[in-house]
C-alpha cells in the first residue's frame, strides 16, 4: 500500500507519483479506444448486416417481379395452347372427312372402270360382228 494511505496523511491523488496517475489515464485511455474500436466494429457489422438485408429484399423484389412475367407468359401461351387443340381437332375432324370422300371417289372410279370395261367390251362385240357379217 502506498505510504500515505498507510499513514493516514492524505489522498492517493495527492502523492507524488506522476507515473501511477499517468499509467491509470493511459489504461482509461486504452479502454476508450478499445471500446472505441469494438463499436466501430459492431457498427461496421451491422452496417453490413443492413447491406446484407437490403440486397436480399432487392433480389427478392426481382424474384417477385420475375415470377409475375412467368405467370404472364403461362397465361399467353394457355391461350394459344387451347388455339392449338382446337386446331387439331378441326383437323382430325377434316382428315377423317376428306378420308370418308376418298374412299367414295375410289370406289366410284372402280365402278366406272368396270363401266369402261363393258362398253369396251361391247364396242369389240359389235366391231367382231360388223366385221364377221359385212365382209
Amino acid at each position: 500500500m502506498p505510504s500515505a494511505v498507510l499513514s493516514g496523511s492524505g489522498s492517493v491523488l495527492l502523492e507524488s507519483r506522476p507515473d501511477d496517475i499517468a499509467i491509470d489515464m493511459n489504461q482509461l485511455s486504452q479502454r476508450h479506444q478499445q471500446q472505441q474500436q469494438m463499436l466501430d466494429e459492431q457498427d461496421h457489422y451491422i452496417q453490413q448486416r443492413a447491406d446484407t438485408m437490403e440486397n436480399i429484399e432487392s433480389t427478392i423484389v426481382e424474384l417477385g417481379a420475375i415470377f409475375k412475367q412467368l405467370a404472364e407468359m403461362i397465361k399467353d401461351q394457355e391461350e394459344q395452347v387451347g388455339r392449338i387443340d382446337a386446331n387439331v381437332t378441326e383437323v382430325d375432324i377434316n382428315v377423317h372427312a376428306a378420308h370418308t370422300e376418298l374412299l367414295k371417289y375410289f370406289q366410284g372410279i372402280t365402278s366406272n372402270r368396270w363401266l369402261m370395261v363393258k362398253i369396251f367390251l361391247v364396242l369389240i362385240v359389235f366391231f367382231i360382228i360388223f366385221i364377221v357379217f359385212l365382209t
